[in-house]
């Protein structure tokens, strides 16, 4: 893989002939690949050695319109406008127009739009949501730092950029799922739940 940064005009390149890139984001680094693209997902599973029916996570910029994919009802709406973009990953229902790889048939997306503005400009400019989960071997701790990924990852010919930059908080997003109508924790991180629950319902 070859080191570069976001403003790299092979970046997209690459993704949209199904590679698979590395890149920070303000929480750890992730491999990230075009939402649609069945063969790079594929890619991807396999770099990370990643059970194949367990659905990725999708990363947008804040300016995609979410409507035509997601359903998201006034609860999602006031937790996307306080905590997004921030370190929190949404679970939501997924509309008809949504890639089946990004649900894998569960009808359930995980949404996150990172508080990283590079990431955000780089997200904004491709047009497409990628999926994005966390660069490290499955069962294996997350990666903060370029070298050690391209340590773990140096001899896989699929991933075609490593993206160089800092992950600041260190630690791994928030996972909430909002798909039923409640909160429910998935993945405890740096936004708490009550936090959460109190926007969700109305109540802050």
């Amino acid at each position: 893989m070859e080191r570069t940064d976001f403003s790299d005009p092979r970046l997209v390149a690459a993704l949209k002939e199904g590679k698979v890139v590395a890149l920070p984001t303000e929480t750890v680094y992730g491999l990230g690949v075009l939402w649609d693209d069945e063969k790079a997902y594929e890619r991807l599973v396999a770099a990370k050695r990643r059970r194949p029916d367990k659905a990725i996570a999708c990363m947008v910029s804040d300016d995609f319109d979410l409507a035509p994919y997601f359903l998201i009802d006034e609860g999602i709406d006031r937790v996307r406008k306080r905590f997004l973009p921030g370190p929190l990953t949404i679970l939501v229902r997924a509309k008809e127009g949504c890639p089946f790889q990004s649900h894998l048939g569960t009808g359930i997306c995980g949404l996150r739009i990172p508080a990283k503005k590079d990431l955000l400009s780089f997200l904004s400019l491709l047009k497409k949501p990628l999926q994005v989960t966390s660069a490290n071997l499955s069962g294996s701790k997350a990666l903060t730092a370029a070298a050690d990924v391209e340590e773990t990852f140096r001899d896989n010919e699929d991933i075609a950029y490593l993206v160089e930059g800092r992950c600041d908080r260190l630690v791994p997003s928030t996972v909430v799922d909002l798909s039923h109508g409640d909160v429910r924790m998935i993945r405890e991180g740096e936004i708490s739940l009550d936090s959460i629950k109190e926007t969700y319902y109305g109540k802050h």
